[in-house]
Formats: structure tokens, C-alpha cells, sequence
């Protein structure tokens, strides 16, 4: 992934991103919405595939209203957040497994800046589309964690082992 096609990715409007986009499922619901967006309940997950692994986390009340989104395990292969018994019971699972997790990507002026929350993901269970922002307790992670460099050695990574296995 080249920085260029993250910087224009970042540019894309909403109105491009619906006319050429897929719904990812149904609609889910926030009981108790989103840090600072507590009125918005309800969300989708918009995609286009020219720009994965970012997604859209766009409120049904108000289109304006849109979160860029990625799973963690894209950068950070080791992610492993520990819920507490009120966010399980709140997402009405027995088990992490059950969800798909996100988190939220702030987007400064400087594509190099790119960040991830991983100290509040986005927990959605898979079952039931019952969705919510977790606060991790007691654990290591920033709310601005850098994701681009991390993206980047990835991705030598996985052609570095390409190259190797072709040998």
C-alpha cells in the first residue's frame, strides 16, 4: 500500500462512496450509541473494495454522521482486548469470539499520522448486530495508535515470505 493511495482514500466523499459501495450486512444497533454520539443508535457498515481494509461506520439517522473503521488484526496482529463482564453481557455473548471487532481511525492532515483507538473498540456481535464501544480496562493500548507504518511492514513482511517460499 502506497501512502499516495491512503491520502486519496481518505478524500473520498460519502456521496462517491454509496454510489459504488456494498452493504456489509444489516443494519446494527448501539444501545447506547457511540462515545459522543449517544443519539445515534443505529449504523451500518459501508465498504468499497478499492479502499479495504477501511471501512465506513455510517449512522442511519444522519448520513453526515460516518466513522472510518478497520480491524485491528490488519496492524497489529496481536490485538487481543479483554472485555469486562458488563460489555459481554451487554453484547449478549458467552465468548470475544463471537464479535467482530473494529476500531475507530482518526484521519489528521498528515496521512503519516494516521491513528487508531485501540483502547475503545467497537465490538459488534456477529449473531445478533448488537454493537458496542468498549472502554478496555487495565489494558496497554493508546487511544492514537500509529496504523501506517505498521500497514506498510505488513505488507514487506508478506512479500518478503512470498519472495522466500518461491525459492
Amino acid at each position: 500500500m502506497k501512502r499516495e493511495g491512503v491520502s486519496s482514500y481518505m478524500k473520498t466523499s460519502m456521496t462517491q462512496v454509496e454510489q459504488t459501495s456494498s452493504l456489509n450486512g444489516s443494519k446494527m444497533f448501539f444501545p447506547e450509541g457511540i462515545i459522543g454520539f449517544e443519539t445515534h443508535k443505529e449504523y451500518r457498515i459501508v465498504s468499497e473494495k478499492s479502499k479495504e481494509p477501511f471501512f465506513w461506520l455510517q449512522s442511519q439517522k444522519d448520513s453526515e454522521i460516518n466513522f472510518i473503521i478497520i480491524d485491528p488484526l490488519e496492524f497489529k496482529p496481536d490485538y487481543k482486548p479483554v472485555l469486562s463482564a458488563l460489555d459481554i453481557s451487554a453484547l449478549q455473548i458467552n465468548d470475544i469470539e463471537e464479535c467482530q471487532c473494529y476500531v475507530i481511525v482518526c484521519v489528521p492532515q498528515g496521512v503519516d499520522q494516521i491513528s487508531a483507538n485501540l483502547l475503545a473498540p467497537v465490538m459488534i456481535n456477529k449473531q445478533k448486530n448488537i454493537c458496542r464501544q468498549v472502554v478496555l480496562q487495565e489494558q496497554d493500548y493508546s487511544i492514537q495508535h500509529l496504523v501506517l507504518d505498521e500497514m506498510l511492514k505488513k505488507i514487506e513482511d508478506k512479500n518478503v515470505s512470498s519472495f522466500a517460499q518461491a525459492k
